[in-house]
């Protein structure tokens, strides 16, 4: 094997279970000593049984109530967030500060519902997903390399470790976006949960996610990509809490309850534990803010 951040050749090898589902299914991953990245060893032909009418971003749509929400959240952001919390997709984009009419790409946007959203809020957005079983003018099938056309924005919300050659897509990214374009990439991070679970860490994700990132592997990435890192937000939750500890249980993440499997005071702790962590940048998932560098030749 050789590390597709850093190209180094010495790591150790892994095997995971498929825990989404609950098929148990084992797939073997390489993780590399130099700068931590993880990457599954063989891809399985055909993937469309790892993504089940119930994965959970096809059945989030933009309800009328999440709509107004949002809408609200973006006109009031420091109102709404002394009310309540933002999901951590949409504080990332409150932090984009997008100017009205800006043309917005989200990859592999399941069922739709940023996009939805979005464009209530005025925005020109678009979101591709080949796997999403819905059908809408603003959801499109097909692959990202297929999409034409100059983009202010390009988002990846927890869809870039669902493919391969993350410097390609990005290079890919980058010859899309329009001069001064900002590049959107949301993404699960080998740091605390995975030193602390192993193996039943909740966003391996086995064998639907391909490449797990630690920061310094993903900031190699961008590099080599030709963007610079603008920003960085940690923003994980009490899922990387939960959903492993049902892992650890042998419990599968659809129909194993879920959150409902733990108490409110459980909640609230591993929330307050996850807020620490991000802190601390040590969260397990983070939103990269990306600008090219140079040309986009």
């Amino acid at each position: 094997m050789e590390c597709s951040a850093c190209y180094e050749s010495v790591g150790r090898e892994h095997h995971f279970r498929e825990m989404m589902v609950g098929t148990r299914k084992e797939f073997a991953y390489w993780e590399c000593r130099a700068c931590g990245c993880l990457q599954i060893m063989s891809v399985p032909e055909d993937l469309s049984g790892y993504y089940p009418s119930n994965y959970y971003t096809f059945s989030r749509h933009a309800t009328p109530w999440k709509r107004w929400y949002y809408r609200a959240y973006f006109t009031f952001p420091r109102l709404m967030k002394t009310l309540r919390r933002c999901s951590p997709e949409f504080s990332s984009l409150i932090a984009c500060k997008f100017k009205p009419g800006t043309r917005i790409l989200d990859v592999g946007c399941g069922g739709g519902e940023l996009v939805g959203i979005l464009r209530l809020l005025g925005f020109e957005a678009i979101g591709i997903d080949r796997y999403s079983e819905v059908g809408t003018p603003f959801v499109q099938h097909v692959s990202f390399d297929e999409v034409h056309g100059d983009w202010d924005t390009i988002m990846f919300h927890h869809s870039l470790e669902h493919m391969m050659n993350h410097a390609e897509v990005l290079r890919c990214a980058r010859r899309k976006l329009r001069a001064g374009g900002l590049c959107l990439v949301r993404i699960p991070l080998a740091t605390w949960a995975w030193e602390h679970y192993g193996r039943n860490w909740v966003q391996l994700d086995a064998p639907r996610h391909f490449i797990i990132h630690t920061p310094k592997s993903f900031k190699l990435t961008a590099a080599a990509a030709g963007f610079r890192i603008e920003q960085i937000l940690f923003d994980s939750n009490e899922f990387q809490f939960y959903g492993s500890e049902l892992y650890q249980r042998d419990v599968p993440l659809l129909g194993g309850g879920g959150k409902s499997a733990f108490s409110r005071k459980e909640l609230r702790r591993f929330r307050a534990q996850a807020e620490d962590l991000n802190r601390r940048q040590a969260g397990d998932q983070a939103a990269f803010f990306l600008r090219a560098t140079a040309d986009r030749n």
